[in-house]
């Protein structure tokens, strides 16, 4: 499949060719539109784009502007351009960039679509024969069907030294995550059905095999690529412990559009996921789950995403667990990360269940919690706060208490004084600037509550730590 991408200022023109050009026909498909060169770029970036179709007049980037970046990024993109007849001099110049054929507007009648399909195709398909030219007959695949081992581990455990008892020789690829077997087709057509013998020294648990269908004529150098693409993200989330040892998948499947989530969307997941709402909320607990695998973050993106969870939370709630969170260093697949998420949420709701509180009181409570570290530097009282958590004042005091061992003041100034003591000992703020910063407008009555807290004026504190 040829996926295309349109480039035109003008909406019309855009929406037109997608809806009547005979794309089918020619095993091509539209992944994406743009209105500008910069919006365009953006989709490439995040896109599987084999074919750019690009106006040359457009507002914030020309095409040929355009032109010239997209080729010096991506070499083997293939772009045509979309013109005027009066633009002679500038399809001269896109031809010299590279672009390998040009539509004229005015030229665009229905009888002619199919040509002009017909003629990008035929000139893709021959820059594609021209690079398998160049390389030997052994890098182009010669038959329909071949496996790989793709490996759930970064780091994956190879006894090498095992030797190999297989009928058939793996080549490992790409820091031994992926394992290539380069069988010939006569072994194919007698074996097709049955799964091939895996290599000593492979642990079954870390490693998918995956059955490729549509290989012939595709350089081996391309198939790897995809796989190490399709390993590093779609792998790891279709990995939940519904689907067996062995994965099918077509080339065509493997070159899918995988495009990466908006930076909105990746802010209201890091929001869900620090509201703790789902801790209490059984199918909001759900409902998160099954949103941030829909978002299918890059394995990195989700790590760092579930770390800055845990940090919150064991800065939020370590007086409640008495222990923290640890996140593990590694996951395999998607379904650990919500054997990991259902696990933490039953040994919380297990630990506060122990104090005899109801959920919906002890959620409140919670939130109470957020509430004094995230908004410590400003006026802050006890009925207030209760309001916010549905409370009534003398309920919420007493469970406070008796969930966290502080009343909400003791609490509240205990936050306060630690992030004092964090500004006196990392930074050189004034003492004036600390007590406006941890909510207290007078700078004396600050000095007085430190020093009950800690035996030190904040000036004797900051000397005293600054020396040792």
């Amino acid at each position: 499949m040829i996926n295309v991408l349109i480039v035109d200022d003008d909406k019309l023109v855009r929406k037109g060719l997608i809806s009547v050009m005979p794309w089918h026909m020619f095993e091509m498909k539209v992944v994406g539109e743009a209105a500008n060169g910069e919006k365009a770029l953006e989709l490439l970036d995040n896109s599987h784009v084999h074919l750019l179709i690009t106006d040359l007049s457009m507002p914030v980037m020309s095409g040929i502007e355009l032109i010239r970046i997209a080729r010096k990024k991506y070499p083997n993109l293939a772009i045509a351009v979309l013109t005027m007849h009066q633009d002679f001099e500038f399809i001269q110049e896109a031809l010299r960039l590279g672009a390998i054929d040009y539509i004229a507007k005015v030229q665009l009648e229905k009888e002619q679509f199919e040509e002009v399909l017909a003629r990008i195709y035929a000139r893709i398909i021959d820059e594609r024969v021209k690079k398998q030219e160049m390389h030997s007959a052994a890098d182009i695949y010669t038959i329909d069907t071949a496996y790989a081992l793709l490996s759930l581990k970064d780091k994956p455990d190879i006894n090498k030294e095992a030797g190999d008892a297989t009928r058939l020789e793996w080549r490992m690829t790409h820091n031994d995550q992926i394992m290539l077997w380069p069988a010939k087709e006569d072994v194919f057509e007698a074996c097709d059905e049955e799964l091939p013998r895996l290599p000593a020294g492979i642990h079954r648990q870390e490693w998918k095999l995956v059955k490729l269908q549509g290989l012939r004529g595709i350089l081996r150098s391309e198939v790897e690529q995809w796989l190490r693409q399709y390993r590093e993200k779609m792998l790891f989330y279709e990995c939940d412990g519904s689907e067996g040892y062995l994965i099918e998948k077509s080339i065509a499947e493997l070159q899918m559009e995988d495009m990466e989530p908006h930076q909105a969307e990746i802010e209201r997941m890091r929001q869900g996921l620090h509201s703790f709402h789902w801790i209490h909320d059984e199918l909001c607990f759900h409902e998160l789950q099954l949103q941030l695998k829909q978002l299918q973050l890059s394995v990195p993106k989700l790590m760092q995403l579930l770390y800055g969870f845990t940090v919150d939370w064991n800065r939020l709630f370590r007086a409640i667990t008495q222990v923290d969170t640890a996140l593990p260093s590694e996951f395999l697949c998607w379904k650990e990360v919500s054997d990991w998420l259902l696990c933490f949420r039953e040994q919380t709701l297990k630990q506060l269940g122990k104090l005899e509180i109801n959920r919906d009181v002890s959620g409140s409570i919670m939130s109470a919690i957020k509430i004094v570290h995230d908004e410590y530097e400003l006026p802050l009282f006890a009925i207030d706060v209760a309001k916010r958590v549905n409370l009534s004042r003398s309920y919420f005091n007493e469970c406070f208490k008796k969930i966290i061992g502080y009343s909400f003041n003791e609490y509240l100034r205990k936050v306060r004084i630690d992030k004092a003591r964090d500004y006196l000992t990392q930074t050189m703020k004034p003492i004036v600037w600390i007590a406006e910063h941890t909510g207290y407008a007078d700078e004396k009555y600050f000095s007085r509550v430190f020093r009950e807290q800690t035996g030190m004026l904040p000036s004797e504190y900051r000397q005293h730590h600054r020396r040792r």
